[in-house]
C-alpha cells in the first residue's frame, strides 16, 4: 500500500513541473516570501512554504471528498469519462511542446489572492495554486485518476491518495521556500534559459504515455491489438 501512495505522489511532484502555466506562479511565490523576510520577519519563509504546502493539500483534499463520498463517484467512472478528452489534449500539448511552441501563452493568467495576514495568503496561495495547476496538466492529472481506480479499492483509500497526489504537488514549493531567495531566482533562470530544451524533453516523455493511453487502454481508434506490442516493452507495467 506504501508504494501505491509514493506512486501518487510522485505523479503529484511532475505535475506543477510539466504544467506551463505553473511557470509564472514560482518567480511571485519567491518575491512574496522575500517580501515577508524583509518585513517583520516573524514567520520565517520554511514555515510560510509549508503553508503554502497545506493549502495544495486543502485544495486536493476537498476534491477527494467531492469525488470519493459526497458524490460517491468511482474512480473508475471518472477515468472512462475524463481521461479519453484529458489525454487527446496531451498529445495536442506533446506536439507542440516538441515543436518549442509558447504553451503557456494558451492559457488564461491571473493573479494569486492576497490578504494583510501572511498565514492566510500563504494558505490561499497554495488553494489557488493547486486549483490552477490541476486542470492545466490534464495529461497527468488523467494519469492519477487512471492510476488511482487500480491502486485504490475503497473510498478512504482513494482520498488518502489524494491528499498523497496533493503533497507531491506541494512538494516544488516547499522546497522553494527552503531555499534562499537567491537560490530560487538563480534555479527559476536556469529553468528559463533551458525552456527550450525542457519543453522538447517534456513532449517526448508526454506523447507516447498519451498515445498509450489513448490507443491501447481507452482503444480510442479500435487498433488496440496492433499498435500494443510496440508499447507494451515500455508500458507493459502499466
Amino acid at each position: 500500500m506504501l508504494a501505491r501512495f509514493v506512486e501518487v505522489f510522485l505523479i503529484g511532484v511532475a505535475t506543477p513541473l510539466t504544467a506551463a502555466c505553473a511557470l509564472p506562479l514560482y518567480p511571485g511565490f519567491l518575491a512574496y516570501l522575500s517580501a515577508q523576510d524583509e518585513g517583520d520577519g516573524s514567520i520565517p519563509s520554511a514555515a510560510l512554504a509549508g503553508l503554502v504546502v497545506l493549502g495544495v493539500v486543502a485544495f486536493m483534499a476537498a476534491v477527494g471528498v467531492v469525488f470519493s463520498f459526497l458524490l460517491e463517484v468511482s474512480l473508475t467512472l471518472v477515468v472512462e469519462v475524463v481521461s479519453p478528452v484529458a489525454f487527446a489534449v496531451l498529445a495536442v500539448v506533446s506536439v507542440a511542446l516538441l515543436l518549442d511552441r509558447d504553451v503557456a501563452s494558451w492559457l488564461p493568467t491571473t493573479e494569486p489572492p492576497q490578504s494583510r495576514h501572511p498565514v492566510v495568503t500563504a494558505f490561499a496561495y497554495g488553494f489557488f495554486f493547486g486549483a490552477i495547476v490541476l486542470p492545466c496538466n490534464p495529461g497527468l492529472l488523467a494519469l492519477f485518476f487512471a492510476r488511482a481506480s487500480g491502486l485504490f479499492a475503497t473510498p478512504a483509500a482513494g482520498f488518502v491518495g489524494f491528499l498523497s497526489f496533493g503533497f507531491g504537488m506541494g512538494l516544488p514549493l516547499l522546497l522553494f521556500g527552503i531555499l534562499s531567495q537567491s537560490s530560487g531566482e538563480r534555479a527559476t533562470r536556469w529553468l528559463a534559459r533551458r525552456s527550450s530544451a525542457i519543453n522538447r524533453l517534456s513532449g517526448a516523455i508526454m506523447l507516447p504515455i498519451a498515445l498509450y493511453y489513448l490507443l491501447v487502454v481507452f482503444d480510442v481508434a479500435g487498433i488496440a491489438p496492433l499498435v500494443e506490442p510496440f508499447f507494451d516493452p515500455v508500458f507493459g507495467v502499466f
